[in-house]
Parts: structure tokens; sequence; C-alpha cells
């Protein structure tokens, strides 16, 4: 992206730091909307997570997963795009282009992979559409789901969404004006997060401000990729509230056992090989980790013969979060667990796993 400016010293996008604010109890808002919590997570984990559901429930979950994000979306972008503005959208007086290639920037920005404008039409018809091409999406349901809630928000008329694959790296998605079905019709009701407060102490960059620690991390913004150099892994950087969404309308179409479900197909993941039981070795390094996510302020990590228990507060994510722990717990006994775990009101997640 032409003029995008970086820090001299850390590396990282200016636009990126300033358009974000790490706060010393673990928690990632957005600089200009404090209620508006993010984290910055491994993409790759998102659509196996998904895929490790249906694999264990038997049924396809794709349509709910896309279906609540085009919700959490909508009410995301209704929120942030001033009504004049769609006003002016509404009465053709607003450049499209413009405000498609504004999107498109963040969304490389974000680390949702390299998005391109196929092609759209806006006369207010049932002919209407906006279609893009997406190289190396951070998740293919999770972009539909984006894609299709953007364009609610800003024309104000419901949509549906289709995609194709074009290769194993790239996905046409096509938006255009469609009746929802009736469960998906309506608002969501999207998690707060009551915060307390933290001393994380995060180190920070002397120039702009940003944690030290985002200095491991690489933009590659014609690819629209964040990727982790110590690690190797990608990264992108979403609401959790959006996440937790999808979570509670699978528990809410499928049933009760849900949480365990998403537990054990973390748990699974992990179990792959993708992740390192090295990142739990020091509690400080865990901690700090946590932290430069956003995934919440670490209080107690004790890992002791067969036995794993962690208090974090603020958590967010957190049955991602336990099925993480448990799998590494599992990837350094090399014995199968169990996990129990609660999170309070206040948002403070307790957990102990036991090796069998």
């Amino acid at each position: 992206m032409e003029g995008t400016e970086f820090c001299p010293q850390c590396g990282v996008p200016r636009q990126f730091t300033d358009n974000h604010t790490w706060m010393d109890n673990g928690v990632i808002v957005q600089s200009g909307d404090r209620r508006h919590r993010l984290v910055l997570v491994e993409s790759a984990n998102l659509d196996n997570l998904f895929r490790g559901i249906e694999e264990i429930i038997g049924l396809p979950i794709e349509r709910i997963v896309i279906e609540t994000k085009r919700r959490a979306t909508r009410e995301y972008i209704d929120r942030l795009v001033p009504e004049e503005v769609k006003d002016m959208v509404s009465r053709k007086e607003f450049d499209m282009n413009l405000l498609i290639q504004a999107n498109n920037n963040i969304a490389r920005l974000m680390g949702y992979g390299d998005v391109r404008l196929v092609g759209w039409r806006y006369e207010q018809d049932q002919e209407d559409y906006l279609r893009e091409r997406v190289r190396n999406p951070y998740s293919v349901p999770l972009w539909c789901g984006d894609l299709a809630g953007a364009v609610e928000a800003v024309t104000r008329r419901d949509n549906d969404v289709e995609y194709r694959l074009l290769s194993e790296s790239e996905v046409e998605i096509n938006a255009f004006p469609a009746e929802h079905p009736p469960q998906f019709q309506g608002r969501l009701e999207l998690r707060e997060y009551p915060l307390l407060e933290g001393e994380v102490g995060l180190e920070r960059c002397a120039t702009c401000g940003g944690p030290a620690g985002l200095s491991a991390l690489k933009w590659n913004l014609e690819e629209g990729t964040i990727t982790d150099t110590t690690t190797g892994r990608r990264l992108a950087m979403f609401g959790p509230a959006y996440q937790e969404a999808v979570f509670d309308e699978l528990e809410k179409e499928l049933g009760e056992d849900i949480p365990r479900t998403i537990v054990e197909a973390q748990r699974r993941f992990v179990k792959s090989g993708f992740y390192n039981a090295r990142e739990i070795e020091s509690e400080e390094q865990f901690r700090k980790l946590l932290a430069l996510r956003g995934l919440g302020n670490l209080r107690a990590l004790d890992l002791e013969g067969n036995r794993l228990r962690a208090r974090v507060e603020n958590a967010a994510l957190h049955l991602m979060l336990v099925g993480l722990l448990q799998g590494y717990l599992e990837t350094v006994t090399g014995r199968r667990s169990s996990v129990d775990w609660e999170l309070s009101p206040e948002g403070v997640l307790e957990l102990e796993a036991t090796s069998l």
C-alpha cells in the first residue's frame, strides 16, 4: 500500500499502533473507541477450529459462522460509518471506489489477506453486487461474513453472500441483495468485557509507543499478511466479541455441549503440532505473550507433574484458551487429559487440566 509509514525503530505500520491501544491489563482496544476490544491471533487456528468442530459433531457449521459474522460486522460498521456518509451513499453522492479501497487497505493492515475489487454495481435494485478476490484469506467463512456485513451497513440493505475457491490460496466472494433466513434476522447480543485493572508492563517502542514485542512481527501489505518471525506463524487482528458471537450462536443452534466441543477441537489442533509447548515454560514470558495478543492478564500459571492450573483476568476467547492450555499439557506429558474451567462474570478464567 503506497504511503504507508512504518516506525523506523520497531518496523510496525504507524497506522496499526496509532489505531490500537495496548493497556496494562492484557487488553487491546481501538484507540478511538475503547469499548471495542481486539485480539491478535494465529489465523490458521480459525478455519482449522471450525473444521475440527464439524468433525466432532458430524454437521456443517459454515453457514452459521458466515451468518453470525455478517450480523456482527454489520453492527460494528454501522456504528463506525457516520449516518451522513450512509445518506450520501444512498443518494449516490459518495465515491464507492474510494470507500471500497479504504476498507480493503484496512483489511490488509489487519492481516486479512490481499483483497482486490473485481466489480460492483449499485443501482439500489436486486441486480446490485460487490465482488472481490482475496488471496491468503485469514478465514474464508469469516471473510464472507465481513464482506456481506460491511455492504449491509453502508447500503442499509440486507445481503447474502456466496464464494468460490479459485485455488488453495484464493477465493472470490460475491455479496448481493437478499432476505435473511428467519433464524438469522435481528440484532446480535455481543459480549461485553468488564475489565479489571492490571500491571503487565509491556516494554514500549521509544519511537512510536507501541509494544516493543511487535518488532518480531513482519507486515507484508501487498500480501495482506502479518507474520511472527519467531514462530513463522501468520496472525490477524479482529474483535473477540464477534468470534464469541459465533460460538454463542453455535451453542444456541446445536446445543449446550458446544463449549466442550470447541475446547476439544482446539485441543486437537494444538496436538497436531501447530503450537510449541515451550511457549508456556516461563510464566512471565507467557504473560507477556497473552498481553501482546490482547487475550488477557495471566495472573497464575502452575505446571507441576500431571496438572496445569491457570488464572487469567480479562480473558478473551476463553474456550480457545482452555483448549490451548490443555493441548500444551498433553504435549508436555504425552498423555491424554481432562479439563475443567470457570469464567466469572468479571471475565476471570480459572482452569485446571489433569493428565489421565
